[in-house]
């Protein structure tokens, strides 16, 4: 099915769903209109066998049925007896039903089904009407004829719809698949546009987000590397004017350790770059366990609280997250850091019922900055960059934490809980 074009799969699935469904419905519709027709052929027995007895001088004639007219047993008058298909006479009737003790009969010969009416009066007088399933037939050829029909139009007309209907639908699918095709030509510039309210619109509206998606994302890793480039320039540009002064002999050997200090910040930027990259490669949840977050906050707070007049203030209950605890070290430590830079006096940090909350007294954050406050390298508002706080983000989605920032009373609020 794989190499047959999508309209011809559409018709060859139509044909055969047409084809099985008015198979059942015909064997279905025959049952039933075997009994409707043999309804039809008593009634109009009935009527032309009220006809003779109506006009027993004159009596009708009929295509279906037939009539014998006797008087002591003698055939007075008979008409299209060949209805009978040679299996009676006249007079064998006549001879046979005159003692019948009934008013109907009803004879099957050779598969063939007789039908007979019988009307005994005064005189002797005998009237009966006969008939076959010659009527059954001619209706039901004629019915025959017409399902056939309606079936051969049915499928026809259908296949025509759905030929046009496909054309319409794959001409707007290669639409959609040459748009995509040039997504990479035109660098993610040019919007999918595709009109209608069905699933391919909505392909294609889910196309057009994940191309804006890209789009944003290109955008942002153009912007990391510049902004990356320029954070690693400046710290290099140092180490390598203090060199060449040392080199030269116009600085002292002891102003190295400006170097070794720079040196330093190099190398906890690209521990940064690491670690951002290391959480694409984060373990899987076989791996995680239930780590207690209060042992963690507190190894941080007595990493810093000796190196900076900062005033820490820890209210910790003994609530647990699950994943890795070297991931969940270094977030927390980056949010701590962030708040050792903008602190004036205090960092407040609780853990109730999992909700883990990072407060500093630092200036409010503008909302543009909190908008984009995750994203790689974004300057921040005393113009630093840094990865910090997309590690934190990141590690926050993986172990499916919500991360969120925002301006209280006096000062700035991170908030870690579970979704």
């Amino acid at each position: 099915m794989k190499e047959i074009k999508l309209t011809t799969q559409l018709n060859f699935i139509f044909t055969v769903v047409t084809l099985l469904t008015s198979f059942v419905f015909i064997v279905a519709l025959n049952r039933v209109f075997d009994d409707f027709r043999e309804e039809q052929n008593m009634q109009q027995l009935e009527l032309y066998f009220d006809d003779v007895r109506e006009n027993i001088f004159y009596p009708p004639t009929s295509e279906y049925n037939g009539y014998i007219i006797s008087q002591n047993n003698i055939v007075i008058d008979s008409n299209n007896i060949e209805v009978l298909d040679e299996n009676y006479t006249a007079a064998e009737l006549v001879a046979s039903l005159s003692v019948w003790p009934g008013v109907t009969k009803n004879e099957t010969l050779d598969h063939e089904t007789y039908h007979f009416r019988i009307d005994r009066r005064p005189g002797s007088i005998l009237i009966i009407a006969f008939t076959s399933n010659d009527y059954l037939e001619v209706v039901g050829n004629s019915f025959g004829t017409l399902v056939r029909v309606s079936f051969i139009a049915l499928v026809l007309l259908g296949n025509l719809i759905i030929l046009i209907w496909s054309k319409i639908t794959v001409e707007r699918v290669k639409r959609l698949k040459g748009e995509i095709e040039l997504m990479t030509h035109n660098s993610y510039q040019v919007p999918i546009e595709i009109n209608g309210n069905d699933e391919i619109t909505e392909l294609a509206q889910t196309i057009e987000k994940m191309r804006r998606e890209i789009q944003l994302s290109e955008k942002t890793k153009q912007e990391m590397l510049q902004n990356l480039s320029h954070d690693f320039k400046t710290p290099i540009a140092v180490i390598q004017s203090y060199a060449e002064a040392i080199t030269d002999g116009v600085s002292d050997a002891s102003e190295a350790s400006v170097i070794v200090k720079q040196a330093d910040i190099l190398n906890q930027k690209v521990k940064q770059l690491l670690e951002l990259n290391k959480l694409e490669y984060l373990k899987t949840q076989e791996e995680y366990e239930s780590i207690k977050i209060k042992d963690i906050i507190g190894n941080i707070v007595n990493n810093h609280k000796y190196r900076t007049n900062i005033k820490f203030e820890v209210d910790l209950d003994e609530s647990t997250y699950f994943g890795v605890i070297e991931n969940f070290y270094t977030a927390f430590n980056n949010i701590i850091d962030n708040a050792l830079r903008y602190a004036k006096t205090e960092i407040v940090i609780t853990l109730k019922n999992k909700k883990l909350t990072f407060y500093n007294d630092g200036e409010p954050i503008s909302q543009k900055f909190i908008d984009q406050h995750f994203k790689p390298y974004e300057k921040g508002q005393k113009g630093q960059f840094g990865l910090g706080l997309s590690i934190v983000q990141k590690t926050c989605e993986h172990f499916n934490l919500m991360l969120k920032v925002q301006n209280i009373k006096d000062g700035v609020m991170f908030t870690i809980e579970p979704l």
